[in-house]
């Protein structure tokens, strides 16, 4: 393994930002889903049944790789803000050293290996600064030694057995977080396919281990898990594109920009467009299939597309065959995929929950059970947590009934498919009623707004819904209005506990 000056610089360049990152991020507000899946973690840890105490859309892996934030949090005297970015900032940063390692075992020159890491450092540590420990974050550090080692190729590093086994089981917590993660490597290892023809890199030794670990994932969730099977996914497939966002905020975004841009460079100096090249441009479009198919917009959708585009500009500058001209356009170009795959999240700043802010003012104590009428997750997290408060619902948010009802509104069904949205909408109002006469919530905050998110203009009243059962018109007695905020009307507890 080399020690030269472009690996000096690069572990100084990580103790820096690592430093820098444990100054910053454990001030930062926890992003809602951060903030749920402790929470909802904490819950499972406790005794709670994952898909029956909590119901959660995500299979239960998001919660494995949050236990040991859970567990930091426990142990040390530290909020729930600073342990999960620690936890985030270790995992950063052990994935960056062990690149630093591959990195210097490869044939790439100082240059090359400076700039790749660069765009590393960037990916863990700049570009999730609004969505820190988000899956798409996580994802990314755990299998970034993978991607680059499948990327590289022939002018990687030469592992050894146990060596790849280690990087494709990590590669695999963090693939396995969403299905649609494998997307990422799939499209580089068509794009080499599909230049070099050796089909029998299919069978690689880190691919063969991912495969057998996503197998023993799916047993795990058959054997251990299978009220996501059976509870979870079967209403899912009926709602949950209430939640999928409008074309234009799915494209008009600057990263799709950078995608074009980077895709004219590739075709415009054909010199660059080496095996590496070909293969990062291949991971991209796997990102962008991922971020296009999962169909809502959001902000950490788009990371690893953002991330491999990053990767590509820093394998581009370099290569001096693409500079012979003196091309100043190239450069601007470069710079703007740059601009354009970070700047939108730098801009954003650290996450803010204006909501949040608002709504702890109406949980003066901390232990305080708070249960959020809302379809929208950050309706109810990070204010858990910035309160101390006791989260008194089985649900991250209302997720099922968006949804059901808009299709039943419109006559979207027919038959037993309205009978099984119906059934929806009814079992989600007997838990809603079950977990407020359970809980005994404190605090109770309904969103009021006339356009709820996730409706799709569809007016609903949640209040009028849970009418519908007896048992709540009982237990609702019990509780007062005492203010609102932002569209949330706040409910407090009179009866006692």
């Amino acid at each position: 393994m080399r020690t030269d000056a472009s690996t000096r610089l690069q572990w100084f360049a990580l103790a820096i930002i690592v430093l820098a990152a444990l100054l910053a991020y454990p001030r930062f507000a926890l992003n809602h889903d951060a903030s749920w899946y402790l929470v909802a973690t904490g819950m499972w840890l406790d005794g709670a049944q994952l898909y029956r105490d909590i119901v959660e859309i995500n299979p239960p892996l998001s919660f494995y790789l949050t236990a040991p934030a859970v567990l930091l949090l426990r142990i040390l005297p530290l909020t729930a803000s600073q342990a999960y970015a620690a936890y985030c900032i270790v995992i950063g940063a052990l994935s960056a050293a062990w690149i630093i390692r591959l990195l210097a075992r490869s044939a790439l020159a100082g240059a090359q290996r400076t700039m790749l890491f660069a765009a590393v450092l960037a990916t863990f540590f700049v570009l999730p600064i609004a969505e820190f420990g988000q899956r798409e974050h996580l994802m990314l550090m755990l299998a970034m030694p993978y991607l680059l080692v499948l990327a590289l190729g022939d002018q990687g590093p030469r592992c050894t057995p146990a060596e790849r086994i280690a990087i494709a089981l990590a590669a695999a917590l963090g693939l396995m977080l969403k299905p649609y993660f494998l997307l990422v490597p799939a499209g580089i290892i068509l794009a080499r396919l599909a230049r070099d023809r050796q089909w029998q890199r299919l069978f690689d030794l880190p691919n063969l281990v991912i495969g057998i670990a996503l197998l023993s994932y799916v047993g795990l969730i058959v054997l251990v898990h299978p009220a996501y099977l059976s509870e979870i996914v079967p209403p899912a497939r009926l709602v949950y594109a209430a939640y999928d966002g409008h074309p234009l905020a799915l494209w008009l975004r600057p990263e799709i920009g950078a995608v074009l841009i980077a895709t004219w460079i590739a075709l415009r100096h054909r010199s660059v467009l080496d095996p590496v090249l070909t293969a990062l441009l291949g991971g991209a479009a796997g990102a962008l299939a991922c971020y296009v198919i999962q169909n809502k917009g959001w902000d950490y959708h788009v990371l690893p597309l953002a991330a491999l585009l990053l990767l590509v500009v820093a394998w581009i500058v370099p290569q001096r065959r693409a500079w012979r001209s003196n091309d100043r356009l190239l450069a601007v170009l470069l710079g703007a995929v740059v601009l354009l795959a970070l700047g939108n999240q730098i801009a954003r700043g650290p996450y803010r929950n204006p909501l949040a802010d608002d709504l702890a003012a109406f949980v003066p104590e901390p232990g305080m059970r708070i249960a959020v009428l809302s379809a929208d997750v950050a309706a109810g997290f990070p204010l858990v947590n910035r309160t101390s408060a006791r989260w008194a619902s089985r649900y991250p948010a209302h997720w099922l009934v968006p949804g059901a009802h808009i299709r039943l509104q419109r006559g979207d069904c027919a038959g037993q498919v309205c009978r099984e949205l119906a059934e929806v909408l009814d079992q989600a109002r007997g838990n809603m009623v079950d977990d407020l006469i359970a809980y005994r919530p404190e605090r109770v905050f309904i969103d009021e707004n006339r356009r709820k998110l996730f409706f799709g203009g569809e007016p609903f009243d949640y209040l009028a819904f849970l009418r519908q059962d007896a048992r709540f018109v009982a237990a609702w007695s019990c509780y007062a209005r005492i203010g609102s905020r932002r569209g949330y009307g706040v409910w407090a507890r009179i009866c006692g506990a």
